[in-house]
């Protein structure tokens, strides 16, 4: 049970993602607990898939820690604004904290960021009971200079970590880690979503491809179509406009 606006509410075994067909589409939205694995390159709606998951879950009173080695509180929360997922008024609140993580230069990541990830997973660890819903995006970028062994054990801590009726989201981009990683990552997650985009008639169509997604309450569509709406975020797409 948790408290949300002061009233006394069970405890949940989902995360909407705040958009009704969406959630119909993945079996009623991501199951608590999930280790879950976002792929997908820049362009294909994984950033606002990521936000459409945390709004849902702030607005049903979750709590969450945002990780993000691409943008800064201020664009983040700007851009949460401009697909009209915005979590502004949670982050002033505190039930959203946003860490950036910015790496500049190859030499300066190369020497430092190898420890990045061990520090992240303690972090994850020690804060663990002020947050339900925990983002890593990206994590390959944090993951990128880091040996076998130190992406493994972090994967191992996270599963740890979920076990404990936690969700811990991480957006990786193909082929920025090895084969043999992203292999065992796949299979060590409870869910693995990917990503991509493609042209249709001068139209650019995105596609998220549900690969598994243990513990989903009901039917989950293995391929589903959609686009960016400004207006209200991920809008779904009749599936046959992206076989046509």
């Amino acid at each position: 049970m948790y408290f949300h606006d002061g009233a006394l509410i069970m405890k949940r075994s989902f995360i909407s993602t705040g958009n009704e067909e969406l959630d119909s589409r993945i079996g009623g939205g991501i199951p608590i607990p999930s280790l879950l694995l976002i792929e997908g390159d820049h362009g294909t709606g994984k950033s606002v898939f990521i936000q459409q998951i945390l709004y849902g879950g702030l607005r049903d009173g979750f709590k969450a820690y945002y990780i993000t080695t691409e943008s800064t509180i201020r664009e983040f929360l700007l851009q949460s604004k401009r697909v009209s997922l915005d979590v502004t008024n949670y982050f002033l609140r505190g039930a959203l904290k946003i860490f950036p993580v910015h790496i500049e230069g190859a030499r300066w990541a190369k020497d430092i960021a190898r420890s990045l990830l061990q520090i992240v997973s303690e972090f994850m660890k020690k804060t663990m009971e002020d947050w339900d819903i925990f983002i890593l995006d990206s994590f390959s970028v944090l993951a990128v200079y880091a040996n076998t062994n130190i992406v493994l054990d972090f994967l191992t801590v996270a599963k740890n970590v979920v076990s404990q009726d936690k969700v811990v989201i991480l957006a990786v981009h193909p082929g920025a880690l090895s084969e043999e990683i992203m292999i065992r990552a796949r299979s060590v997650c409870d869910g693995y979503i990917r990503l991509r985009s493609f042209e249709i008639g001068g139209m650019l169509i995105k596609l998220m491809e549900i690969v598994k997604l243990r513990g989903a309450l009901g039917p989950v569509d293995s391929m589903i179509a959609f686009d960016i709406d400004p207006a209200f975020g991920i809008k779904i797409l009749p599936l046959s406009l992206a076989r046509a």
